[in-house]
């Protein structure tokens, strides 16, 4: 959806620079825009006269009309009403960029068919707004700022029901530190009134719904105008429909991979949903908040990508868990996992150095065995876990740790695991006390007893133990070897 929201000029106009200035607003100017913005399509497509251009006093206004393209779909297999053309407005400025705006309103219905099945759907937008800056020099805009309101979708294929709404969604998005071709990019988004309801053939219904949302991206050292090259190149082969590669576009092609490393310095991407619900079947459960964050360092020769998921403070149905022993849910709780110290750079120069892509196969079977082993260094995966915790009223335990894996011996692992409880006597408290509603609770009170005599108390009274496994299955805890 974020995705969306960018206007279709600027992405389309990133693959063809625009340098008319201000001053030179005119019907030639707006025919060099609509050719620019169409240079990739199919004649067809550009021939229903789907996109046009119209130069004003001091912007241009260019109309995208879906509905000429949709004729070329059988009406038996797909049907929409109340398509309108969508209109953005271009203004030059002095500077050599270029604003866009957008204000819109969708509001559409239909039908399709696939496998003989009909369905029916309707999509509403009641406003649709952008408003950025375009830079021809980057091919990309260096401000941008979005927002859908009051977004209503529905589908029914006569069994199934699905309908979405949206109350309200945005984003902005602004570049920074703009040097040689790269930028720092920096990205919020928030929303608010997410549900989502589906009825099944016998009327029961799942609705999922979160009150808002909101998250930040940064992306340091972008490499925007070396991808604009490389996304270019490949769009120019397609429209030459020339299936052969050339020595000449073997080499181009190698050097837009080599301008593409480490295509990002560092990227990190972090989400969270808040007042979630979820109910099903006369009963609802709930979360205060749940998120998820992705990181990666860059094509490097220590790349690193690390997935984080979390949340706090959910609520489940009443009669889930014995009466007392609600403690047993966690109040919070996160994992993040990441495979770290892969040398995708040494990848990319082995290619530089070895593939040949005017062939059809561009390695040979030796050389595609060579790139597992260039990936992983030292022949294994090195996995890392952070942030691994969960709390209650009865516990608080953290993990953190690595372990490397070959993939050829995948078990014989090797890891290095510290894991940290606080309190843990209420701990064992609460599964003694509980043991007679929950019989599993007394085997694990002994279990844990017994672990704790391996732990190893810190000042601030809390217990570690550090777990080490080598690959021919040895436990070390904290020094002493355990016998399994």
């Amino acid at each position: 959806m974020r995705r969306a929201l960018y206007s279709t000029v600027a992405i389309l106009a990133m693959l063809a620079p625009m340098q008319t200035r201000a001053a030179d607003v005119s019907e030639t100017g707006a025919r060099d825009i609509a050719e620019k913005l169409t240079h990739y399509l199919p004649k067809d497509v550009v021939d229903t006269g789907f996109l046009k251009v119209t130069a004003g006093t001091n912007r241009y206004e260019l109309s995208v009309d879906l509905e000429a393209l949709l004729r070329k779909i059988k009406t038996e297999d797909f049907s929409v009403t109340g398509l309108k053309p969508l209109v953005q407005y271009l203004t030059p400025q002095d500077d050599g960029l270029w604003k866009i705006e957008t204000n819109e309103r969708l509001d559409i219905s239909g039908h399709f068919s696939a496998e003989g099945k009909k369905n029916n759907f309707t999509y509403l937008i009641e406003t649709i707004t952008f408003e950025g800056m375009f830079d021809p020099e980057l091919s990309f805009t260096r401000t941008a700022n979005a927002s859908l309101q009051n977004l209503r979708f529905s589908s029914d294929d006569g069994s199934t029901k699905v309908s979405a709404n949206i109350d309200d969604y945005s984003t902005d998005m602004r570049l920074e530190n703009i040097d040689g071709g790269k930028a720092d990019m920096v990205s919020n988004l928030s929303g608010k009134g997410f549900t989502e309801t589906v009825t099944d053939p016998t009327g029961g219904t799942f609705t999922v719904s979160a009150a808002s949302l909101d998250g930040r991206s940064q992306a340091d050292k972008l490499g925007v105008a070396a991808f604009r090259d490389l996304v270019i190149f490949g769009l120019d082969k397609l429209k030459s429909k020339d299936d052969v590669i050339s020595a000449q576009d073997d080499a181009r092609l190698k050097e837009l991979m080599k301008a593409n490393v480490p295509f990002v310095d560092n990227l990190v991407y972090d989400i969270n949903f808040r007042d979630i619900t979820v109910a099903g079947q006369g009963m609802e459960a709930s979360l205060a908040r749940a998120g998820y964050k992705v990181e990666f360092n860059g094509i490097k020769a220590d790349t690193r990508v690390g997935v984080e998921f979390s949340f706090n403070d959910p609520v489940i149905p009443a009669g889930v868990l014995p009466p007392g022993t609600e403690g047993a849910l966690p109040k919070s709780a996160s994992m993040g996992v990441a495979v770290g110290g892969m040398n995708v750079e040494g990848v990319v120069s082995y290619l530089l150095e070895h593939a040949d892509f005017t062939k059809s196969q561009p390695l040979t079977t030796e050389q595609s065995d060579a790139l597992s082993k260039i990936v992983l260094p030292e022949g294994v995966m090195n996995i890392e876990f952070y942030n691994v915790a969960a709390k209650s009223d009865v516990y608080d335990i953290a993990l953190a740790g690595t372990m490397k894996v070959n993939p050829d011996e995948s078990d014989k692992p090797e890891a290095d695991i510290t894991v940290t409880a606080r309190d843990l006597d209420t701990t064992i408290k609460f599964l003694q006390d509980n043991a007679s509603k929950v019989p599993e609770f007394g085997q694990a009170s002994f279990m844990v007893l017994m672990i704790k005599g391996f732990g190893k108390q810190q000042p601030d009274g809390s217990m570690i133990w550090n777990v080490k496994l080598d690959r021919d299955g040895k436990v070390m805890i904290n020094g002493q070897e355990m016998k399994i």
